[in-house]
């Protein structure tokens, strides 16, 4: 415990719930070194009873690293103003996979924080795995093969994933991006250094140094693989939760088992 926060871990392998700290306040940098440790510990941390403005939601994120407003078209001089508050009802089937955020771009995200302004009466949970786990399950041999391996990251699925919206997505998209991006298959993680895999389903197209078929192969079972319930926790939404996670170390996927309306607030850290 530091100044009074509380961190309580509530799975085996991911995920804490803080407690013990009003957001709407500044934060002591001692507090600020505790969070972010126990985020590249616990993968996920979430934060509950968060009722924030832009500006507060906005300067708590700057404590640990640069806020965009969007990993997409956002820049390091985004303000809290940009934020948008959004309904992801439309968009709901284009995150239920699992992914870590972006990663088709060159520098994705190293983190996300996510504010749930009206959240579904039913349904609209979010679940994360933990790649450190999953990583850690496999094999020596397998391991042995894919430490050092890359892999492509494509933003093409997402199009897919994405139906009629991508014909207003993907121009901007690729005004500012190349549409793929290539990335270690396993990552060491700075601040613990344990690692984690890299790939998924949403984002990843093929293993560079494998043929076409070991790496459709080779991905397959990682992309079940990493969906193991003891990897994964699974959280229930309430009005100002808020739930801040670390891309590399855990992938989430969106549950889209609802179609009312589902009200978010999202800002990103620049990778």
């Amino acid at each position: 415990m530091t100044s009074g926060i509380s961190i309580d871990q509530i799975t085996g392998n991911v995920g804490a719930i803080v407690s013990g700290l009003d957001l709407r306040q500044a934060i002591q940098p001692d507090a600020v070194d505790y969070l972010a440790n126990a985020l590249a510990k616990h993968g996920v941390l979430f934060f509950r009873n968060q009722e924030l403005d832009l500006g507060q939601f906005w300067a708590f994120t700057k404590h640990f690293g640069t806020p965009l407003s969007a990993e997409v078209s956002g820049t390091a001089q985004d303000t809290a103003d940009m934020v948008g508050t959004a309904d992801m009802a439309p968009v709901r089937h284009t995150t239920a996979v699992w992914h870590a955020d972006t990663t088709s771009l060159a520098r994705p995200p190293w983190a996300t924080i996510l504010r749930a302004v009206q959240p579904t009466p039913f349904g609209g949970d979010t679940c994360w795995s933990s790649m450190y786990a999953a990583w850690d399950s496999l094999t020596e041999p397998m391991r042995q093969m894919l430490d050092g391996l890359t892999a492509v990251h494509s933003i093409r699925p997402t199009y897919d994933r994405m139906l009629h919206y991508a014909q207003f997505f993907q121009p901007d998209y690729e005004k500012l991006h190349r549409t793929e991006q290539v990335h270690p298959v396993v990552l060491a993680h700075p601040v613990t250094g344990r690692k984690a895999i890299y790939v998924s389903e949403s984002f990843t197209t093929r293993i560079v140094e494998l043929s076409p078929r070991e790496s459709d192969a080779v991905l397959a079972m990682l992309f079940r693989h990493i969906e193991r319930p003891e990897f994964c926790v699974r959280w229930k939404w309430s009005a100002n939760d808020l739930a801040f996670w670390d891309n590399r170390c855990v992938q989430h996927y969106a549950v889209p088992d609802y179609d009312s309306p589902r009200i978010m607030q999202r800002i990103v850290l620049q990778g």
